[in-house]
């Protein structure tokens, strides 16, 4: 290289400082360009007084014993204990384990679904469902669950829950909206209660939410501002309040970056770029312009918003678990902060949270905290979880861009974004938003680890650590 690496990394989530983290602490020159007030982007804690506040409720686990032993590195000073993860889903005024067991299954939806699941199951066996796009790269979630669980199960369970969370209907989502681990796990809950049997494989979604869990005292933010505390103590810069505008090449070596802050354009020089922002706003920045196919590509890769509505309350253990998943309510989880950290409010106090997913053009994203409250607050007192009088504050939380949507087409968009993209030599997009896929934080932060070594093995240095 005839420059001296200077990287440009767009975005402060997991997934851009752990990249940011590679390559700061090998002696490589790098700039972190963040639009919030504070890093950590769908990981933040928003903090209001002696309130603290995810974006919806987060824990680290993980089964890459690597990524466990650096994160948790971070908190030699005051070590974080392992903690029980405790999720549910209310199904029908019954509230099952979750993820799926056979338990829940074949008892706790109740004897005459739990019948009826296994002999659909094994009808499915005996006359096997058939799609056109069954096991195809067009599959959808109504391929995959009726295939898997049979059409009961299907009907009753998983076609109302994804299409209440994703409004879509089951058969436009492609099968990538579930994630392999949890693909895996499902299939073997009736085959381990039918079949008898067990496939082999990495950590399922029930091994992996039964691995140890921990939490920060004051949020989930502490992980990402932790990291951020290695990347500025490694000489890397971090700069808040910047809006990119756009990111061209400049001559054989050279990336610059545009951006807004405080009202005024500024600009910085580098030499590679490394991007989190969601696609669809990523594409239209750089320049020259992508083709006009790849544009419209980067158009059809949408994401879903999410609302999080904080309620301060004196009322205590009011979920007996972290979260519960709901039906037919207008929000689609309830979480209880006290269950994941007493720290998180005043003694004495809690606060429940609701998490609304939806997409910006609903005129409920534009809603106050007071309207959403009110929105929510009638099916919270029909399930015994918090009435009106309990209620002393609120705290709105708005994520533009918190899901990726698997619309069953977007895997040639998303192909015709990425070949453009890794035509460049000198442009990378990865994470969650920049990489369209929806991950835990333990692969967010493996996945910026190991584009770290990437780029170090471009500029010929040997990664530390």
């Amino acid at each position: 290289m005839d420059r001296k690496p200077h990287v440009i990394v767009l975005g402060s989530g997991v997934s851009g400082l752990s990249v940011a983290w590679s390559l700061a602490s090998n002696s490589v020159s790098v700039d972190v360009l963040e639009a919030d007030s504070q890093v950590g982007g769908l990981a933040k804690t928003v903090r209001e007084g002696d309130y603290y506040l995810d974006v919806g409720p987060h824990s680290f686990f993980s089964d890459d014993d690597d990524i466990l032993r650096k994160l948790l590195a971070f908190f030699e000073d005051e070590p974080l204990e392992p903690i029980p993860r405790a999720v549910k889903f209310l199904y029908k005024g019954a509230f099952l384990d979750y993820p799926l067991t056979p338990k829940s299954v074949f008892l706790q939806m109740g004897l005459l679904s739990g019948l009826m699941t296994g002999l659909s199951f094994l009808k499915g066996k005996l006359i096997p469902y058939r799609s056109p796009t069954l096991g195809t790269e067009e599959e959808t979630v109504e391929d995959w669950a009726v295939s898997s669980f049979g059409r009961h199960l299907y009907h009753t369970f998983f076609k109302p829950y994804t299409e209440q969370f994703w409004k879509v209907p089951c058969n436009a989502l492609s099968a990538r909206t579930i994630p392999n681990h949890t693909r895996t796990s499902f299939g073997n809950v009736l085959r381990t209660i039918l079949l008898q049997k067990i496939s082999k494989g990495g950590a399922s979604l029930v091994e992996r939410e039964s691995l140890p869990t921990y939490y920060p005292k004051t949020g989930f933010g502490e992980f990402p501002e932790r990291v951020a505390g290695a990347v500025l103590s490694s000489g890397g810069r971090i700069h808040l309040g910047c809006r990119v505008t756009e990111v061209s090449e400049i001559g054989n070596d050279g990336m610059v970056v545009k951006f807004e802050k405080q009202g005024t354009q500024e600009q910085i020089e580098g030499t590679h770029v490394v991007s989190t922002l969601p696609l669809n706003s990523f594409i239209p920045m750089l320049r020259p312009v992508p083709q006009p196919e790849v544009l419209a590509s980067a158009e059809k890769l949408e994401y879903r918003g999410l609302l999080f509505l904080g309620m301060i309350t004196e009322k205590q253990q009011i979920l007996d678990c972290g979260y519960i998943y709901v039906l037919n309510r207008p929000y689609n989880r309830v979480t209880e902060m006290n269950e994941f950290s007493p720290s998180t409010s005043p003694e004495g106090e809690n606060i429940l949270g609701v998490e609304i997913p939806m997409y910006l053009e609903s005129p409920v994203w534009d809603a106050n905290k007071e309207e959403i409250f009110d929105m929510c607050i009638g099916s919270l007192a029909q399930e015994g979880f918090l009435q009106p009088g309990d209620v002393k504050g609120l705290i709105l939380l708005k994520a533009p861009y918190a899901y990726p949507i698997y619309k069953k087409d977007y895997a040639g968009h998303l192909k015709q974004v990425f070949d453009y993209i890794e035509a460049k030599d000198r442009l990378f997009s990865f994470g969650r938003s920049g990489g369209f896929m929806y991950m835990d934080i333990d692969v967010c932060a493996r996945q910026g680890l190991e584009l770290g070594k990437t780029l170090l093995s471009k500029f010929e240095k040997v990664p530390e650590g």
